[in-house]
């Protein structure tokens, strides 16, 4: 599973896998097995105390004197996103599936966080917002089709703004 933090202004993609002691993770090129019992971490075998506390989408983690800030991307809405690529105009599949819900129409104004779509993927359904304020220009697919991962699912245009 992947999990996407930014640090600063420096975003760090996590990958988890579970072991049958707690977890292998890798990040940024570097790889540790993570074991967590009772407010201790053990990692790569070295035990430690951690504390972590949340509020929202940001997360304080304190692990051996040192406390950090980080704040946390729905993985989900952050590749539906575009992000990476440098866009938010269209917004695409972060996995296959099929479109269960279609909540707009081409032309319709939408709000940031608006739910676009709803998309069904390995029996779990995952709603697609509006990354910003904008309108809709494309809904590429109707509900019941298809897709594969990364297929455009909705094209945003910018909102007129009139003098």
């Amino acid at each position: 599973m992947q999990h996407i933090f930014e640090i600063g202004s420096v975003e760090h993609s996590l990958w988890l896998a579970r072991t049958g002691e707690g977890y292998r993770v890798h990040l940024d090129g570097g790889e540790a097995t993570i074991a967590l019992a009772n407010g201790r971490v053990r990692i790569d075998g070295v035990e430690t105390s951690i504390h972590v506390a949340r509020d929202g989408d940001r997360l304080f983690i304190h692990i051996d004197g040192e406390a950090h800030e980080l704040l946390y991307h729905d993985p989900v809405s952050h590749h539906a996103a575009g992000a990476g690529s440098g866009s938010q105009d269209v917004l695409r599949a972060p996995m296959p599936g099929v479109v269960v819900a279609l909540s707009v129409e081409e032309g319709q104004a939408v709000k940031e966080g608006d739910i676009l779509l709803v998309i069904e993927s390995m029996k779990l359904e995952t709603a697609i917002r509006a990354p910003r304020d904008g309108v809709i220009e494309t809904a590429h697919l109707a509900v019941g089709k298809s897709f594969e991962r990364d297929a455009p699912l909705i094209s945003l245009a910018p909102l007129e703004v009139k003098p």
